[in-house]
């Protein structure tokens, strides 16, 4: 029997029924109270699926409205759920870049102008801010479909006009390219890019592609064209602005130099970038004779008929309001005082008065926070029951003792499945399902795994016109206990539904979420070749560094090609056929390096290679022979990881990264196994190696073995001596720092606790290393950067391998080649995964403005956070100090910079990571090595001058924690940046690299630890003959030491049959991507690689020239040389030539046969050529000609 909830009939949920009669009665607002937090979004998400209808959910703040839109998203699942994000107003600046704000908004404005009813979550502050005129975006938008006829110049204007940037490769939503008859484009509103192809003027055909691969998914007959920005900037539109700014000015009575400045700033700037404060002066009337003018819109004019506004907390929303006034009533004040250019606010925003008035016109449901009497609602609110149960309280977790934080939670899951009840446990991944499944296993409890959104339609909660089925069980009949993949923000017992909804984090702590990596299009050493530009450097594997200088264009006889020109010493100029690319490699040292470029022909480069595969050569005889002797020693395992195990893993603040989790996974398998662990585990600062090194130690220490962790300096021994302290605070484990900021007397107490075994983890600098430290039982030993450490200490570290399990990290990006060579030599486990990724860094970009610093400083004060101020020019850095403190008082400020004693840094590091300073004054110094979790604010002085990939490196040093992480970018006040750093500043605004979507992994493969790969200073080779082919020559020693027969050297051949084999430019006119392109192609090895990249140029380019079929076909004859050792093959119009080698596998019977054939002319002399007369050969029939040669003597 089924248990039914019948809304008009049956009593089991009064609230429900109470709420859905009024409604349907035509009540104008209905009060709701009882509910908190997730149990109001599971509400808002059956109302939703009941009433059909549009639900306008408004909440106070940015962070409640994120957090319901999370709760809703996760009942009803993301298609039908959507957040409108606010626009940050925090400078009068005229640009301002906010780019993945606007996308997100112009997606909601779609949804509520016409696609199907959704729910929209909307902040207070987004419900002020004005919109884009309904009447104008409606003009923009049309229907495109296949057949249509029209000028693609026509649309390329549209699409710039509307928002849209052009680019070489669309990636990004807001994106379009232009590619011959093809033009591809990413709507914000759509999942995939679209491609559209043009037959002349007549689109041909739509299709939807994916953005990674760029190959096409499926067809579309049509799809909607819609603004990418908020602006839709037509010449009209611009010169209005430009009067707009002109008339304000002289209002203000602002001098005439800033008016004119301001004004060539809108006539010429970026117009994606211009700061929403002033969006208004696009639309609002430049004077009386602008008839074509639109004043800026409101959110109201978009909301479908019928929609029902959700009000969560109506007393907060109103505060809010009002509190957003005034701000801005304050700030618009600082800027009329600053003589700073500024719009009234009722251009940009609704007063608080005028947002009451118009919600007045909507439907209304409250959910009541805090009851402060009747307000504007006269009857009484709907009241559920909400039970306030499901938290287990400090005196029962106390009581459980070694049973541990699930014993308690146990007992009550059991007597609500008594009870009939569904229990649905929410987990935040995977990682996070499967260890929770393993908990409650152990408490004999009945689990079963549930996929797809929570009010999915199903058997669960099933709406059938007037009635909801609750439970698929009757009364008598057991409850179930699901787990389910997801994220909530509270979990909640509604008795009469019979449903409790327990969250993981109200156990273990909020986790934060990690946001998805885009797939990478290309590998980064291919990616960094499409990159090159004039003068880069580059390495020819047989000619060695010379400096590259473009794509030049050759004819030979009537027949014209693409050649790289590479320079070297003394001009000389050496042009490589594009189908040899393979030889090449972008130049890639450690940062700042300089490399020698090489004389061509000369011996030196080829000296050079040898000395470095001999060096190499040492590197890897030292890692076989440490493996050898680890080969036969034997221990005894470790205990199988336990509960208080599983209870520490499931407390982690971070959901696992998939590498993450491999990391861990293979420390157990080692730490199971009878042979010592020596595992190396690799990623950057922020990625996780800390965790993953707790996770061993715990194991280590829970089966009564001692752990030591050594670090380099003593800052890192504070800093994880904090993190270990923290997280293992309520386990039975004592950890202890052994460092020079301890007393003699705290030294001598730690010391004896080791010998006693008192202290299970030991954590220190070289100072564990001297012969006073012994241990009772040492089961592990973890070295952070062990490259850091002298030779001596290395010795002793050595030995150390020998005794006991070791666990080694390193900040060192080694290339997944290198990764899978070293199999079996050194244990290894690659952390891939960015620290941008735990929580996108809110980041602003800034004219330098003295109110807007101290109002940042204290904002991330007050909330106990600590501040990065950035200021890169030593010798004005204590003036900069002085001023951050003269802004802001109460600031304890501390200053770092390079150039002090290492003593002084570690002091002035030491005092702000014990947090005696809050904001750190400081230059680049800060770009590697720490991880601060509570500094989450980084402002950057001159942000103009930093390259992105270092913007990247320096802004990873925040957003360690769940809080969430701000980066404000400064730039000069009134300085005219370059297009190169206009583009640096939104990219990085964007959270989006340029091109294929890499992400800049460390430093961009500066290769800070290039120089101590695998722990072992190599950083003169790398830089003599850069990093790619240092890594190559690594890879061929390593096989040869482990016995793999050693691959051939490789044989290169040239071809030379008289035809144009290039892409042209008209085809593909970016050099980039012909660049990639040719590089793919010439490492192209089989048939089959080369019908993939053709496919690929079908469907992004459109149909193959001949030229590029040419170069398809070249390479495939290539592949075949190769495979009969041929060194080069020719066509001069009269004869085909192939010329051999002594070890050319072909069987001489297939030369007798081409004798046979009564082929006259047919030669093979002394040196191996061989010769067929093949006279007046043309094009196509050349190469087919000749790929029937080759194929007639391999087979």
């Amino acid at each position: 029997m089924r248990k039914i909830v019948e809304i008009r009939k049956n009593p089991g949920d009064p609230a429900l029924r109470e709420l859905l009669e009024r409604f349907s009665r035509g009540e104008e607002r209905i009060a709701v109270g009882g509910l908190e937090g997730a149990a109001r979004a599971f509400l808002i998400a059956l109302l939703f699926r009941h009433l059909r209808r549009p639900l306008i959910v408004i909440g106070p703040t940015e962070k409640e409205a994120a957090a319901s839109f999370r709760d809703i998203s996760f009942f009803l699942g993301d298609e039908q759920v959507f957040l409108l994000p606010p626009w940050d107003l925090l400078t009068t600046d005229m640009f301002a870049f906010q780019r993945e704000a606007e996308l997100s908004r112009l997606e909601v404005l779609h949804r509520l102008a016409y696609g199907e009813p959704a729910v929209v979550v909307i902040p207070a502050r987004a419900l002020m801010q004005k919109v884009i005129p309904r009447e104008v975006l409606e003009g923009y938008s049309e229907w495109i479909s296949v057949g249509d006829t029209r000028e693609r110049d026509e649309l390329v204007r549209k699409l710039s006009e509307g928002g849209y940037s052009r680019v070489t490769l669309v990636e990004g939503r807001g994106e379009f390219s232009v590619r011959g008859n093809v033009i591809d484009l990413f709507p914000p509103m759509v999942r995939h890019p679209f491609r559209l192809e043009f037959f002349g003027d007549e689109l041909e055909s739509i299709r939807a592609f994916d953005e990674a691969s760029q190959r096409s998914i499926t067809e579309l007959a049509e799809f909607m064209l819609f603004p990418a920005r908020e602006v839709i900037l037509t010449p009209e539109r611009r010169e209005r602005a430009v009067r707009n700014i002109r008339r304000r000015s002289n209002h203000l009575e602002l001098p005439r130099g800033t008016k004119e400045k301001l004004a060539e700033m809108m006539a010429t700037g970026l117009g994606a970038a211009v700061n929403p404060l002033f969006h208004p002066l696009f639309y609002d009337a430049a004077g009386d004779d602008d008839p074509e003018a639109k004043s800026m819109g409101s959110l109201f004019d978009y909301l479908p008929g019928g929609a029902l506004l959700v009000m969560d907390d109506p007393l907060a929303v109103r505060q809010a309001l009002e509190k957003i006034e005034n701000d801005l009533d304050g700030f618009l004040l600082k800027a009329r005082d600053g003589e700073r250019f500024h719009l009234e606010k009722e251009s940009s925003c609704l007063t608080a008065t005028e947002v009451l008035e118009r919600w007045r016109e909507l439907k209304q449901i409250h959910l009541e926070g805090l009851a402060l009497g009747a307000g504007d609602d006269t009857r009484s609110p709907v009241r559920f029951r909400l039970e306030r149960d499901i938290a287990v309280d400090e005196a029962a977790r106390a009581a459980a003792g070694d049973d541990g934080l699930l014993r308690p939670l146990a007992e009550k899951i059991r007597e609500w499945l008594r009870e009939g009840k569904r229990v649905e446990f929410v987990c935040g991944g995977q990682e996070c399902m499967q260890r929770m499944g393993h908990l409650l296993a152990r408490y004999d409890l009945p689990i079963q795994k549930a996929a797809g959104p929570f009010l999915d339609g199903g058997d669960r909660f099933h709406d059938s016109g007037d009635r909801f089925e609750i439970c698929p069980q009757g009364d008598d009949v057991p409850g179930v206990l699901l787990l389910r993949e997801g994220r909530i923000s509270g979990g909640f017992h509604l008795p009469v539904m019979k449903l409790v909804v327990l969250s993981e984090e109200e156990l273990f702590g909020r986790k934060v979420l990690r946001q998805r990596v885009k797939p990478v299009r290309e590998g980064y050493f291919l990616r960094s070749f499409g990159e090159l530009k004039e003068r880069d450097f580059v390495v020819h594997t047989e000619h060695g560094i010379g400096r590259y200088r473009g794509l030049q264009k050759l004819s030979v006889g009537w027949i014209e090609n693409d050649f790289l020109l590479i320079e070297y010493q003394d001009q000389d100029r050496l042009y490589l056929p594009v189908d040899r690319l393979d030889q090449i490699q972008r130049y890639i040292g450690p940062d700042g390096f300089v490399p020698k470029v090489d004389r061509l022909g000369g011996t030196s480069w080829e000296t050079l290679k040898e000395r470095v595969k001999k060096s190499v050569r040492e590197v890897a005889e030292e890692l076989v022979a440490i493996y050898a002797a680890r080969e036969v020693m034997d221990r005894e395992a470790f205990s199988a990881p336990d509960r208080i195990y599983e209870e520490f893993c499931a407390s982690f603040e971070y959901e696992e990264t998939p590498d993450q989790a491999r990391a861990i996974e293979d420390i157990h398998l080692d730490m199971s196994g009878r042979k010592p662990m020596d595992r190396l585990i690799c990623g950057d600062a922020g990625f996780g190696k800390t965790e993953v090194a707790m996770r061993a130690s715990l194991r280590a220490a829970l089966d009564g073995k001692q752990v030591g962790v050594l670090v380099p300096t003593t800052i890192l021994a504070e800093q994880h001596s904090r993190t270990f302290s923290r997280r293992l605070k309520p386990y039975p484990i004592r950890v202890e720092v052994l460092n020079r900021f301890r007393t003699k007397t705290e030294q001598k107490e730690i010391l004896d606790g080791l010998r006693r075994g008192t202290v299970d983890i030991v954590i220190g600098t070289h100072r564990l290393l001297q012969k006073d430290v012994n241990f009772k039982d040492l089961g592990l030993v973890i070295i952070d950067e062990e490259q850091r450490f002298g030779v001596a200490h290395k010795e002793k570290l050595k030995k150390l391998r020998t005794l006991v399990d070791v666990l080694t990290l390193t900040a060192t990006p080694i290339p997944r080649t290198l990764h899978l060579s070293l199999v079996g030599i050194r244990d290894l486990s690659i952390i891939n995964t960015p620290p941008e990724d735990r929580l996108p860094v809110k980041t602003h970009v800034l004219e330098f403005n003295e109110e807007v610093i101290a109002a940042a400083i204290r904002q991330e004060l007050a909330r106990d956070g600590q501040v990065f101020f950035l200021h890169d020019r030593v010798r004005s850095i204590f003036t900069m100090a002085r001023l951050v403190q003269k802004l802001v008082p109460e600031a304890r400020v501390g200053v770092v910079h390079g150039q002090m004693t290492p003593k002084e840094i570690e002091g002035a590091m030491a005092r702000f990571v014990r947090r005696e300073d809050n904001v750190l004054v400081c230059t680049t110094i800060v770009g590697s090595g720490l991880d601060i979790p509570t500094a989450n604010m980084i402002i950057i002085n001159r942000a103009d001058r930093f390259g992105l990939a270092q913007l990247y490196q320096i802004r990873g040093r925040v957003g360690r924690s769940k809080e969430e992480a701000s980066a404000y970018l400064l730039v000069p006040k009134g300085a005219m940046l370059s297009r190169d750093a206009q583009k640096r500043l939104q990219v990085i605004m964007d959270f989006s690299e340029p091109g294929a979507g890499f992400r800049i992994a460390s430093n961009d493969l500066e290769i800070r630890g290039a120089g101590n790969l695998l722990g072992i200073s190599q950083s003169g080779h790398v830089s003599a003959v850069g990093y790619e082919l240092y890594t190559e020559l690594m890879e061929k020693a390593i096989r040869e030491l482990k016995g793999e027969p050693a691959p051939e050297e490789e044989i290169k051949p040239e071809i030379h049959l008289g035809i144009p084999a290039f892409i042209p430019e008209v085809y593909m006119a970016d050099e980039h991507r012909r660049l990639v392109t040719y590089k793919q192609v010439s490492l192209a090895s089989t048939d089959e690689d080369l019908a993939g990249i053709r496919a690929e140029l079908m469907d992004c380019y459109g149909l193959v020239p001949p030229e590029v079929e040419n170069l398809l076909a070249v390479i495939g004859i290539r592949n075949l040389l190769k495979d009969i050792k041929g060194k080069r093959m020719g066509y001069d119009g009269k004869g085909m030539s192939v010329f051999l080698q002594e070890k050319s596998p072909i069987d001489p019977a297939r030369i007798i046969e081409l004798y046979r054939r009564k082929v006259r002319g047919v030669q093979l002399t002394p040196d191996l050529k061989l010769t067929i007369p093949m006279p007046g050969l043309k094009g196509a029939e050349i190469l087919s000609r000749a790929r029937e040669l080759l194929q007639s003597l391999r087979s």
